[in-house]
């Protein structure tokens, strides 16, 4: 029991002493804590269970909060981040960083793949659902029986690999949609459902060096040569695109949206989602989606008005 509470525990003993050494924890993320001082510098310290990052504008402050928190907790501190939450840090001479999560990919691929029950097929594969494809429960399996019997034909349970890619697509957008269309079927999936996760895995197996990139200079992002494509004249570094694809779905009629919001080139939110109303026009369906977009993009943008010292009313 004390096993399953110590991690609350690290975190209230942590939140308390953050508190009382004058950091301020976010009211809009409440596992990240900062602390401004008068020269203008900063602290902040992000914290999930007992895994936390930290960056300071000023070394000498930083070095106190360090020796001030190993005194406290008796703790290891490892330097310069490279790895958190099974995610890549790496950051460049230029200050762009870059986030991926290629090992962990490796092993979804190595578990699930590795030892598939079917076919080898070395072909290349380009996009992560085949082509002709359509999501539809018409192709589930009639009952847990039959479940069951692809599970130890395919050698791997559907649900298991489902779960699996969900964390991946933390910094895969390329793979949101699809993983997203065959989560509907994780409790019943079929035949087709598997073969259709299969192409999935080789696609990732083909393309597994893929992340996300945050650029020093914002203006360098692709999302800003492509507003540039479309004579955009006002750019910043917090913005974002929703789309909505109407009444594509072949058992409700509900519409596809998705949105991609981006800070200083480098996506922070993302979703693919089927908003509850079935809408009536695919105008509809793009406000719908657009509403979705905008309450992520007020929450973070909540957080960047804390962050900044930015009233959110201006």
């Amino acid at each position: 029991m004390s096993y399953l509470f110590s991690g609350k525990y690290w975190f209230l003993d942590l939140n308390d002493y953050l508190l009382q050494d004058g950091f301020t924890a976010s009211s809009t993320i409440k596992c990240l804590f900062y602390k401004s001082f008068s020269d203008g510098s900063s602290i902040l310290l992000l914290d999930y269970v007992d895994d936390m990052l930290y960056i300071g504008s000023n070394d000498a402050h930083v070095a106190v909060f360090k020796k001030n928190l190993q005194d406290r907790f008796h703790l290891e501190l490892m330097g310069q981040a490279h790895w958190y939450l099974a995610t890549r840090i790496h950051q460049k001479q230029n200050l762009d960083i870059e986030l991926d999560q290629t090992r962990y990919c490796l092993s979804i691929l190595k578990k699930y793949l590795g030892t598939a029950g079917c076919p080898r097929n070395n072909s290349l594969v380009n996009t992560p659902l085949p082509i002709d494809f359509i999501p539809t429960s018409k192709d589930c399996s009639l009952d847990e029986k039959e479940v069951t019997k692809l599970e130890e034909e395919f050698n791997f349970e559907y649900a298991s690999c489902i779960e699996s890619l969900i964390y991946l697509t933390m910094t895969r957008t390329d793979i949101l949609f699809a993983v997203n269309k065959l989560a509907k079927f994780s409790r019943s999936p079929g035949r087709t459902h598997f073969t259709v996760l299969i192409h999935l895995l080789r696609y990732l197996r083909d393309n597994v060096f893929l992340g996300i990139k945050f650029y020093s200079n914002f203006m360098e992002a692709p999302f800003i040569n492509a507003l540039q494509s479309q004579n955009s004249v006002q750019f910043h570094p917090f913005f974002g695109f929703s789309d909505s694809s109407w009444n594509d779905d072949a058992d409700t009629g509900r519409s596809t949206g998705c949105f991609i919001i981006a800070y200083m080139g480098g996506v922070v939110d993302h979703s693919s989602n089927m908003p509850d109303p079935v809408t009536l026009s695919s105008a509809e369906a793009e406000y719908n989606e657009g509403c979705v977009a905008f309450m992520a993009a007020s929450h973070l943008r909540m957080l960047l008005c804390e962050l900044e010292g930015v009233d959110e009313s201006t």
